[in-house]
């Protein structure tokens, strides 16, 4: 091979690996064996805005190097590019930072690696990289990490509230009670939704459903003072419902409970001076909050749609009605929260009819199974929102407990 053809092939060598060099997203510096700037890329210029021109020939270090971000001087000695031109080694660092012509830090990995000939450190070249974007990404991520960790220790809290107040509920002669509860998907936020079963000392059943406006652990916090404000408040008399829903709005604003809620408070007592055998009565009033349910042991489901009072939290002197209808032997009440029937773009309506559709082959399913097929066919996977239900079943009472319905659970001293 001639000389010249040798020098013909360097020469293509070195055009493509120009084009490289300014086609590459790194910039890229040759320096000489002083540390001056003897060849710079179009990425360089790019990144630091100082033209080729106006570095070649000069001290990188002096140039875009000499500062640290907090703008005291950066000595030659520990600049990484210095040590690989004095030690002859590759120098790698991940935080140093390059100055821009206008002033602004540039945040930048290097790696500077000496060109050694016959020992001598002739030179050395440096790689670098812009980290603004990936820092800026990394401090997102670590922000959604703490706003998620955030949200889920909120999400447990609430839950482990939730958890504790919605206890077991009571199971009186002849009426079986059965609840759930079931949290919104994990990534949606906690509700207020609470269930409440309790008997009365003359033996009535007390049911109550309610949604707590919010949806976050203050949500939760104020459902578990409302739902003891309403519990003790039901508990020892034989008001109606209206009146308790009435003085539990004006305590909870005597006791600074500020919170808006919507709730169902009913009572299942008996007709005065009826026998054992006698109908039962459903006692009601309603607090903005959706319908109850009664389903027949044909699976017809009825509404006991009523005009609703204002949610509470208003007003505490809203006029309040009580509403009756008789409960039959066989029959099921069901009181829900918005969850069980409201969806993204579809009106309650629509919901409530998709209810009455679900239960209408249910009438005489086992309670404890109706209320597991009903959540299967009505919310197939978990909802963004939380769901509170209590469904009762009234049984005959001149025949013993059915065995399905399980034992009586009664609280201590009610016989």
């Amino acid at each position: 091979m001639t000389l010249r053809e040798v020098e013909t092939r360097l020469s293509r060598a070195l055009a493509r690996y120009e084009r490289v060099l300014a086609n590459v997203a790194d910039g890229i510096y040759g320096l000489d064996a002083s540390g001056r700037v003897e060849f710079v890329n179009p990425a360089a210029v790019r990144i630091t805005g100082h033209s080729a021109e106006e570095q070649l020939g000069l001290d990188q270090h002096a140039v875009i190097h000499a500062r640290r971000p907090d703008g005291s001087p950066y000595p030659r000695e520990e600049c990484p590019v210095w040590r690989a031109l004095r030690t002859g080694r590759t120098v790698a660092a991940d935080s140093e930072v390059f100055w821009r012509s206008d002033g602004t830090p540039v945040p930048v990995e290097l790696i500077a690696v000496p060109t050694v000939e016959d020992g001598v450190v002739t030179g050395v070249v440096v790689s670098f990289r812009d980290l603004t974007d990936r820092l800026a990404a990394q401090r997102q991520a670590a922000e959604l990490r703490r706003v998620t960790e955030r949200a889920a220790a909120q999400r447990a809290l609430s839950d482990r509230l939730q958890q504790a107040l919605l206890t077991p509920p009571p199971e009186p002669d002849h009426l079986q009670v059965a609840v759930r509860y079931r949290p919104a998907a994990h990534e949606a936020q906690v509700g207020g939704d609470w269930y409440d079963a309790f008997l009365q000392p003359d033996g009535a059943t007390m049911l109550v459903i309610g949604d707590v406006v919010g949806h976050d652990s203050d949500a939760a916090a104020a459902m578990g003072q409302l739902r003891g404000l309403l519990r003790a408040l039901a508990y020892d008399n034989e008001e109606p419902p209206s009146a308790t829903l009435s003085r539990t709005e004006h305590v909870a604003r005597g006791l600074a409970v500020s919170t808006l809620a919507t709730v169902v408070l009913a009572r299942i007592e008996r007709h005065p001076d009826v026998p054992v055998a006698g109908t039962r009565v459903l006692r009601w009033s309603n607090a903005g909050h959706l319908p109850p349910v009664l389903l027949a042991p044909d699976g017809t489901a009825t509404l006991l749609e009523t005009r609703p009072d204002l949610m509470l939290g208003i007003d505490p002197h809203a006029p309040r009605a009580d509403h009756t209808v008789e409960l039959e032997d066989g029959h099921t009440l069901l009181l829900v929260t918005d969850g069980l029937v409201e969806r993204r773009g579809s009106d309650l309506d629509t919901g409530l009819a998709a209810l009455r559709e679900a239960l209408r082959d249910l009438g005489g399913t086992p309670l404890e199974e109706l209320c597991d097929t009903l959540l299967a066919r009505m919310l197939p996977v978990d909802g963004a929102d939380d769901v509170a239900l209590v469904a009762v079943r009234t049984h005959p009472e001149d025949r013993p407990r059915p065995s399905e319905a399980g034992p009586n659970r009664l609280p201590p001293g009610i016989a």
